[in-house]
């Protein structure tokens, strides 16, 4: 009580506006109230008002008083029962309580009395003509609008998006599609009148916009050509594979207005370009890398024809230094595939590792869809500049990306397997990874990661070198181990690194405010000598942890303090990791 009299006595002389300069004729909501509700939360409701109590610190200065605004309150009832209304309850009520029980305040409540809500009895397909669409069994299939469910303005906005898109992807670019509904003792029949129109192909595409890109190069890019049937969804996607190029700030594809409704439709490609050259300076610190740095100059129109890019980069920590030339050439074999030439010099530094490499490496990428691309690249090099020492590798990259985010993911999953053989030392490297996001309770997200792999040798193990191993232990991997430092060691005590690896983690990420959010985390894993050791769950080593994470707009920025469940002499007991981006 003392601390709180001194706190009053010392707003009320510090800052006496804030008490006192109100204006006399204002009325303050002082509190708001909802009462009745079932079918939408308190916060929901909420979120449709302006009309709102004000916060405690309304006290100091610069926080803007809430005025009770009559006209304003009666169109948050409006947005209330509109609300309703596209939820099913067309009967739904809001009494108004407006409590004048001091001068110049008030506190509202609303008394919600929702009633029952209007029911689906039916719902049934009307093709326009009848004989114009023969799969209506696969529109009735798509419909999320079901007998027996409230009826509900969502729902069939989403069965009319549905309905266009199947059309549209079948052909019909044109295709159209209304619902009526029949309202009547709380039963509604829903019946959706769908014209699919004439089944049409691409006719010509008309390109502008491009200064130093070619239409040619374009075209290529295009996952349609003229006379081919059409399909939505080949402009969704010809619009993401020239994004790809990197040559494009924006892409749009679209019919143009004053087309013709017939066959052939002609297809306008508007795009913006980026500058054709850009210089690129980064610099980022963590706890393993300590200091990094970062410069990468790129020219996207090299030798003219625009796309073609040449980008000449370096980069150095305490952990790694590299420094690469690569010459990337979109649409090569279709607009899906892409070639990539690079040469290189790098150096890895960490002791249990340490080696100097430099060679050229081809690569072959193939995107499927709009998530998944596939890798082939084929590498030369040679090790501690030793010319005895060349080795040529081959591998085989699948990647599957549906994360909604690249830094901070809320949702979706990311797949990606590896496969790698060499002539050098004739071994053969299996490797794997699986990332899974989902949103759940109190703003937060489920994360979860698996990964392992193994390397098979027709030779003594001791003959696959330490670069080519596993190593686990660091601020992304078992967070309870300092880097590399989980798994075999040599007669020095350093990390050899193994032939067999397996590690997960299960994060719990939560949103505390605006920009602070905190994870709770358990890893486990290890890395054995053998090749199928590190997959025997009597073998896994344990850690669990919690964070602090920094939610800025680039990049979020992460704290976590992680304690070893496994005894491992050579390690503390805690382990504390700062770094930019999630964990995985």
């Amino acid at each position: 009580m003392i601390l709180l009299r001194t706190v009053f006595v010392v707003v009320f002389f510090v800052f006496p506006g804030a008490l006192s300069a109100q204006d006399p004729d204002s009325v303050i909501v002082d509190a708001v109230a909802i009462e009745g509700n079932r079918a939408i939360s308190d916060k929901d409701l909420k979120l449709l008002m302006f009309t709102r109590a004000n916060p405690w610190y309304e006290i100091f200065p610069g926080v803007d008083v809430r005025q009770f605004n009559p006209a304003v309150f009666r169109s948050d009832v409006e947005r209330i029962l509109a609300r309703y209304e596209d939820q099913g309850y067309f009967e739904a009520v809001v009494d108004t309580v407006v409590d004048r029980y001091r001068p110049g305040f008030v506190r509202i409540r609303l008394r919600i009395s929702e009633g029952e809500p209007v029911v689906v009895s039916s719902v049934r397909l009307k093709v326009l003509p009848g004989d114009a669409w023969q799969d209506s069994t696969r529109l009735q299939a798509a419909l999320i609008t079901r007998t027996d469910r409230p009826l509900t303005r969502m729902s069939r906005e989403s069965d009319l998006k549905k309905i266009a898109e199947i059309l549209q992807n079948d052909g019909h670019p044109f295709a159209r599609a209304a619902a009526d509904v029949a309202v009547l003792d709380k039963r509604a029949d829903v019946t959706y009148r769908v014209t699919p129109g004439p089944k049409c192909r691409f006719g010509k595409i008309e390109i502008s916009g491009n200064r130093t890109v070619s239409d040619d190069l374009i075209l290529r890019g295009l996952t349609f050509r003229t006379g081919e049937a059409y399909r939505r969804k080949d402009l969704s996607n010809s619009r993401l594979q020239l994004y790809r190029s990197e040559a494009f700030r924006s892409v749009s594809l679209g019919i143009p207005d004053t087309v013709a409704r017939t066959s052939p439709v002609d297809v306008s490609v508007l795009v913006r370009e980026r500058p054709a050259r850009s210089l690129k300076l980064g610099a980022g610190f963590d706890t393993e890398e300590q200091l990094r740095g970062l410069l990468a100059w790129r020219h996207r129109s090299f030798l003219g024809g625009g796309a073609r890019q040449l980008t000449a980069e370096s980069s150095a920590s305490a952990l790694e230094a590299r420094a690469r030339i690569a010459v990337r050439q979109p649409y090569i074999l279709g607009s899906r595939t892409w070639l990539e030439m690079t040469g290189f010099v790098e150096q890895e530094r960490p002791e249990e590792i340490r080696v100097k490499r430099a060679g050229a490496s081809a690569a072959l990428e193939r995107t499927f869809r709009a998530t998944g691309r596939v890798v082939f690249q084929v590498r030369t090099e040679v090790v501690d500049f030793d010319p005895d020492s060349t080795r040529t590798t081959f591998s085989l990259e699948y990647l599957e990306d549906r994360r909604d985010d690249y830094f901070d993911p809320t949702r979706g999953l990311l797949a990606e397997l590896a496969v790698k053989a060499s002539g050098y030392r004739d071994f053969f490297k299996v490797s794997g990874e699986c990332r899974w996001y989902r949103k759940i309770l109190w703003k937060s997200v489920l994360a979860l990661r698996v990964s392992g792999g193994m390397i098979l040798s027709r030779r003594h193990a001791d003959s696959i070198p330490n670069f080519e191993r596993f190593f686990a232990g660091g601020a992304s991997s078992v967070r309870g181990w300092r880097l590399n430092r989980l798994g075999p060691r040599g007669p020095s005590d350093l990390p050899v690194g193994g032939l067999s690896h397996l590690e997960g983690s299960v994060e719990v990420r939560t949103r505390l405010f605006s920009g602070l959010g905190m994870a709770v985390f358990t890893d486990a894993g290890n890395v054995m000598s053998d090749r199928l050791g590190a997959f025997d769950p009597g073998r896994l080593r344990v850690a669990v942890g919690v964070g602090l994470r920094y939610l800025n707009p680039i990049c979020p920025a992460r704290l976590d303090v992680a304690f070893r469940l496994s005894d491992d002499p050579s390690q503390p007991d805690r382990q504390i990791h700062f770094s930019l981006g999630q964990a995985f």
